[in-house]
């Protein structure tokens, strides 16, 4: 009886600790999960954060880049309505210029050889001071020209002619025979070849114009690229800016978005705007991480 205790006893207190046993593993266990569950409710929320950042870097940029349209857009407003004034300006010069030439016209004429000294030398000063005014209005008429890159939408009108004067006196002579039309290639080509020999004004409007009459065409892009590239030349960043961002935003599956990120970010860089220099060139390397243009950006990011 007693040694029947004995294994009784001994068989309990084995069962006691196995059960012990097991209880501790499913806590271990239950405490791997927990921390595993931990470990991924962090990771989680890093991912998200991460998430959240750029997509708020991204948008930043794309505000910065659409404050930096806007601003250029008024200042081309600007200009374009000064431009407008100058050339009422030289109207009203041009008309004082006429009544003057007028009034020596009738005082030779009524007075014959009899003229005072210095009258007509007087006159003859005044039209010289206003000649040399409306040269000078030209002249800054042309710079604003250049600055605002005339594509045909605001092209100089010549003076209007007044009637009696001498250039309404003139025959017109026979107008040069019409421009042969270039078929689509052959107006890329020869634009192409314009920007290749250092002509950039011609290039850039050969290369509007083709985008005008070819909006479709396959190489839209790269004409849309080249007009930037023009800018890019003439160190007038801001304008290749917003035309890279043309290629970007119109041709998102051509061949030429990379390069136009490229040259975006180092136009932004030329300008001294280094943050938004370096989102350009990171999204060029995120997005097409193994193009030349992408080892390029790298290389230029180290560097900086």
């Amino acid at each position: 009886m007693c040694l029947y205790s004995f294994f009784d006893g001994e068989r309990i207190i084995m069962k006691s600790r196995m059960w012990f046993s097991i209880i501790c593993v499913f806590a271990l266990l239950g405490a791997a999960g927990c921390a595993t569950n931990q470990d991924m409710a962090r990771i989680n929320d890093r991912l998200a954060s991460l998430e959240r950042r750029g997509y708020d870097t991204e948008r930043s940029r794309d505000q910065r880049i659409e404050d930096f349209r806007k601003s250029q857009v008024e200042k081309e407003r600007q200009l374009r309505s000064e431009y407008a004034e100058i050339y009422a300006k030289i109207d009203g010069l041009q008309d004082q210029i006429q009544t003057l030439n007028g009034k020596i016209e009738e005082k030779q004429h009524a007075m014959g050889q009899g003229m005072p000294a210095g009258a007509s030398g007087d006159l003859d000063s005044r039209i010289t001071a206003l000649d040399q005014s409306v040269s000078a209005l030209k002249d800054r008429v042309t710079r604003i020209e250049e600055y605002l890159a005339m594509d045909g939408s605001a092209k100089k009108a010549p003076p209007a002619v007044k009637p009696g004067s001498e250039q309404s006196a003139v025959p017109n002579k026979a107008e040069p025979p019409a421009p042969k039309v270039l078929s689509e290639n052959e107006l890329y080509a020869k634009s192409k070849q314009e920007f290749d020999q250092g002509d950039l004004e011609n290039a850039r409007t050969g290369f509007q114009d083709f985008l005008k009459r070819f909006p479709k065409s396959s190489i839209a892009d790269s004409a849309q690229f080249w007009i930037g590239e023009i800018y890019f030349r003439q160190k007038w960043y801001e304008k290749a800016i917003l035309e890279y961002q043309k290629v970007i935003e119109h041709y998102p599956k051509g061949n030429k978005v990379q390069a136009a990120l490229l040259k975006q970010g180092l136009s932004f860089y030329n300008l001294g705007d280094k943050a938004n220099a370096r989102l350009v060139l990171k999204e060029l390397v995120s997005k097409y991480p193994s193009s030349s243009e992408a080892r390029i950006a790298k290389h230029k990011l180290e560097g900086s």
